[in-house]
C-alpha cells in the first residue's frame, strides 16, 4: 500500500493575475513562499519513503520547504511538469479568449484531445502522468509507505485521474488551490481511494480558494 501526498506548489505572480504558466518558470511570490512554509509545517511529522517534485522552480521551492532537514532525498523530475500550454503561456485567459477565440471555445467543450497551439492535450498529459506514476510506484514496489509529490494543478489532477482509473473528462471536475494537499491511497491488490482532496486548512481560515 502507498499513500500519495500530492501538493500543488505555492502561489506565483502569474497565479495571482491569472496567467497560464505551463512549462514557463515564474518563481514563488511572497505569498507563495509563506504557503510553502505552511504546508511544510502541516507535513512536518509525516515520514516519506520517497519525495519527488517537478523541476520547475515554483514546485521545487515548495518541495524544498517541505523536505528541509530530512534525510530522504528530493528527486526532481521533468516529467512532473505542468501541462504545456504552448503559445498561450504568459497570457491571461482573457487574452487567450481575445486572441484565440476559436481555440478558446473549443477548449471549453472539454474535449480531452484538444491541443493548445504548440502545446499538450489533456490526453497527452494523462498519458505522461500515468507513466510517471507507474515509474515512481515501481521504485517503491514491495516497500509501501508515504510518497510525496509536489507538482502543478493540471499534473496533480492527471495523477488523481490516473490513480483512480477515472475517465479523462474527470480532469475538469477537480479543483486544486495553491499549496492544497490531496492524499490518495493505492493498494497492492489494486484499486485506490481519495482520502483528502485540496485541503487548505493549513493556510488559515482567511485563505481564498
Amino acid at each position: 500500500m502507498h499513500r500519495w501526498f500530492l501538493v500543488r506548489h505555492g502561489q506565483t505572480e502569474w497565479n495571482r493575475v491569472g496567467r497560464a504558466q505551463g512549462h514557463s518558470d515564474p518563481p514563488l511570490n511572497a505569498e507563495g513562499r509563506g504557503q510553502a512554509r505552511a504546508v511544510a509545517d502541516r507535513l512536518g511529522q509525516v515520514e516519506f519513503a520517497g519525495a519527488y517534485t517537478s523541476d520547475l522552480s515554483r514546485a521545487a521551492a515548495t518541495a524544498e520547504a517541505i523536505m528541509s532537514g530530512r534525510d530522504t532525498p528530493l528527486i526532481r523530475r521533468r516529467d512532473l511538469r505542468e501541462q504545456n500550454f504552448g503559445e498561450w503561456e504568459g497570457l491571461t485567459f482573457e487574452e487567450v479568449r481575445s486572441r484565440y477565440t476559436g481555440e478558446y471555445e473549443e477548449m471549453l467543450e472539454q474535449n480531452p484531445a484538444f491541443v493548445p497551439p504548440g502545446g499538450e492535450s489533456d490526453t497527452d498529459l494523462l498519458a505522461r502522468m500515468a507513466g510517471t506514476v507507474a515509474r515512481i510506484a515501481q521504485r517503491h514496489a514491495g516497500a509501501g509507505g508515504n510518497i510525496l509529490v509536489v507538482t502543478h494543478g493540471g499534473a496533480i489532477r492527471a495523477m488523481i485521474v490516473s490513480l483512480l482509473e477515472a475517465p479523462a473528462d474527470s480532469l475538469w471536475q477537480i479543483r486544486l488551490s495553491n499549496a492544497g494537499l490531496s492524499i490518495v491511497t493505492t493498494f497492492d491488490e489494486g484499486g485506490a481511494t481519495i482520502d483528502l482532496l485540496n485541503d487548505t486548512s493549513h493556510l488559515g481560515p482567511g485563505f481564498d480558494v
